[in-house]
């Protein structure tokens, strides 16, 4: 009974993780100006994580109630759970404010600068790994996630340099877009770090130490 309560807790976050993946499939999307892309889709996207995220904390709280014989790496498991919960969210949230600038950039028939797509696509495959990682107890693959977020931090840079550069001599529009685009990096770039907290979280689940920050 207590191996199915840690097991179920395990599938329900395995579970956010996925929602949060196909949330950020559909943010590459719509980055890319694919015509099938939906806003739409991620909206409710958010709203079913938001959702599932308090299903966790909710199922976690009351195996904590109910069993007295948790060893520690279940009890991490169930804590840890809850704050992975959390950090899911976290990149929902940060998804669905890219998607909302980026579908407004649309319908201005403004061009999304490329490293955003780009920044996308590598948070999406953090995600799927770190959910391969959390689903076998690989914490060998920690470390390889966690430099990937050099990558993502290495694009906002850069597209951030090229966003600020003249930004005083552009128009009123050209300048409004610029700055949406700057909120788009930075809110990314938190993604990344999310998918970064995450793995050090699993890393702890699974060894009961922690990983230190310049990991």
């Amino acid at each position: 009974m207590k191996t199915q309560a840690i097991t179920s807790m395990k599938e329900e976050v395995l579970s956010l993780g996925r929602m949060v993946s196909r949330m950020v499939t559909e943010l590459s999307r719509l980055l890319a100006a694919d015509p099938c892309a939906s806003f739409a889709l991620v909206e409710q996207q958010e709203d079913e994580i938001n959702r599932a995220c308090l299903r966790i904390e909710e199922k976690c709280l009351d195996v904590l109630n109910e069993r007295q014989d948790l060893n520690p790496q279940e009890i991490r498991t169930l804590v840890g759970s809850t704050l992975m919960a959390a950090k899911f969210e976290r990149l929902a949230d940060h998804a669905h404010r890219v998607a909302k600038l980026v579908t407004w950039a649309s319908a201005s028939n403004i061009a999304v600068p490329s490293e955003l797509f780009e920044m996308a696509s590598v948070i999406k495959g953090m995600i799927e790994e770190l959910l391969l990682c959390f689903l076998s107890d690989a914490v060998d693959r920690v470390g390889s996630i966690i430099q990937t977020d050099s990558h993502v931090n290495y694009l906002h840079d850069v597209l951030s340099k090229k966003l600020l550069s003249h930004l005083g001599e552009q128009d009123q529009e050209e300048a409004q877009m610029r700055t949406q685009f700057l909120f788009c990096a930075r809110y990314l770039e938190r993604m990344g770090d999310c998918c970064t907290s995450i793995c050090k979280r699993i890393h702890f689940i699974v060894t009961g130490k922690r990983l230190s920050a310049e990991s």
